[in-house]
C-alpha cells in the first residue's frame, strides 16, 4: 500500500490542491458555522494564495503525500517549526506583544472570506492562541497546524505517515510537537496512538450567539521527544 504513494515536501504548485483537501476536510458542523454557506472551491480559491505566501516562509513546512502514478496531491500535513525570534520582538514587553497580536488579528479578519462568521472565527482563533501559550508556557514545538487527506484516500495510514515524519527531527532536537483538535474529533484516537497526550483545553460555551447550538470544545495535545540515548 505504501508504495502507491510518496511522500515529498510541497511546491508551491501545490498550493491549489492543498487548498481544496483543506477546504473538503472542513466539514463539521462547528467548521460549517464558521465559515457559513462559502462553498469548498470558494473556499479553496480564497485560501490558495495565502498557502502559497506560507510556503517561503523559513519555518513552514507543507509535507504532502502524492499518488504514485498521478503525482497528485491526496494528503497534506502543515507544520512550523521553531524559530529564532527577531531580536526587536524579545525585548517587546507584554503590553508591545498584545498590540502585535491585535494588528495581526486585525489583518487575519480582513482576508477572511466576506460571508464567513468572522466573529466566531476570532474568537475561536484567539481562544486557541491562548491554550497554546498556556500549554507550553515558552517552550520550543513544532506545531501541526492543518492536516487533511482526500475522503477518496482515507483510511490507508496517510496522516499517520504525514505526522510521524516529524517525530525523528523532534526527538534529535528534544523538541515537544504540538497539536490542538475538536474533542469529538475521531482522530483523537490516532493521535494518542501516536504517542500524543491531553495537556488542556478551551471551550467557548455559548454557539447560540453566533447562530449555532451548544458549546465547541479543542484541546491541547502535546508528543514528547523520546531519549536519543
Amino acid at each position: 500500500m505504501a508504495s502507491e504513494y510518496t511522500l515529498c515536501e510541497a511546491s508551491p504548485a501545490d498550493a491549489k490542491a492543498i487548498a481544496s483537501l483543506f477546504s473538503l476536510s472542513w466539514t463539521s458542523p462547528f467548521t460549517r458555522l464558521q465559515f457559513s454557506d462559502v462553498d469548498p472551491p470558494t473556499l479553496a480559491a480564497d485560501m490558495a494564495p495565502r498557502i502559497e505566501q506560507h510556503m517561503v516562509k523559513p519555518n513552514i513546512r507543507f509535507i504532502v503525500m502524492r499518488d504514485h502514478e498521478t503525482q497528485e496531491v491526496i494528503a497534506v500535513a502543515q507544520w512550523s517549526f521553531p524559530s529564532e525570534e527577531d531580536p526587536e520582538q524579545r525585548k517587546e514587553t507584554a503590553e508591545e506583544k498584545a498590540e502585535r497580536d491585535k494588528f495581526n488579528d486585525e489583518v487575519y479578519r480582513n482576508k477572511l472570506p466576506e460571508k464567513s462568521n468572522k466573529d466566531l472565527i476570532m474568537e475561536f482563533t484567539v481562544g486557541l492562541r491562548t491554550l497554546r501559550k498556556g500549554v507550553l508556557k515558552g517552550r520550543k514545538h513544532y506545531l501541526l497546524e492543518n492536516l487533511a487527506t482526500h475522503p477518496d484516500h482515507r483510511g490507508k495510514g496517510l496522516a499517520s505517515r504525514l505526522i510521524e515524519w516529524v517525530f525523528p527531527k523532534a526527538d534529535e532536537d528534544d523538541v515537544v510537537v504540538y497539536l490542538d483538535t475538536a474533542s469529538d474529533n475521531n482522530a483523537m484516537r490516532l493521535y494518542k496512538r501516536l504517542g500524543f497526550e491531553e495537556k488542556g483545553s478551551q471551550t467557548i460555551e455559548d454557539l447560540s450567539k453566533y447562530g449555532g447550538e451548544g458549546s465547541e470544545t479543542h484541546v491541547a495535545l502535546i508528543r514528547y521527544p523520546k531519549s536519543q540515548s
